[in-house]
């Protein structure tokens, strides 16, 4: 007897991609982790954010005082919901890191954004996809990923991705601005 799938249904905001993809795009040759910021119910999520985290080996310290830095920020309707990883092997095995900040949101809908480039029409392009870790639940997203394509097409022509800062960026210098605001 096949057991029925709950449908979750997701939307996420542009400025969600830009930020995730941007960041995999800037950092192409190495993994890179961020967290996806917004609100969630039992039948909806909706994905309002993201806050690039690092692009390079991360301590335990560093992870919670970046957490704590933008938890502190949140509006009260908003919570961290999840996190996007882009890496830059083909492995494609969640990393010890992303599954510990999954653990963490202690949410049976944590969210997984998971980056990776794809073939479309002989060019390769990133593709976002979100990653479902309840095998009970099914998202639903409701966006169109050539939209967000065309979108990431236009900030990379821009050279938008080599602006982006991340936390590894702003503890070496804290002037650096993590929220990236300049994308909005």
């Amino acid at each position: 007897m096949d057991q029925q799938l709950e449908q979750v249904s997701v939307d996420i905001q542009k400025i969600v991609y830009k930020k995730a993809m941007l960041h995999a795009c800037k950092y192409s040759t190495e993994d890179v982790i961020g967290i996806l910021i917004g609100q969630i119910n039992d039948k909806h999520v909706n994905i309002l954010d993201a806050y690039p985290l690092f692009h390079s080996r991360v301590s335990l310290n560093t992870l919670e005082v970046s957490l704590d830095i933008i938890s502190s920020e949140l509006q009260s309707d908003r919570k961290i919901i999840g996190v996007y990883e882009a890496r830059a092997n083909t492995r494609g095995i969640m990393s010890e890191i992303v599954q510990e900040m999954l653990n963490t949101i202690n949410s049976k809908q944590a969210i997984l954004m998971r980056i990776s480039q794809i073939e479309v029409d002989d060019d390769l392009v990133l593709n976002a996809k979100i990653v479902s870790l309840n095998e009970n639940v099914k998202y639903v997203i409701n966006s169109s990923s050539t939209l967000e394509w065309k979108i990431i097409q236009d900030c990379l022509k821009a050279g938008l991705h080599w602006k982006i800062i991340d936390f590894d960026a702003h503890f070496e210098n804290v002037q650096l601005n993590f929220r990236n605001q300049y994308l909005e």
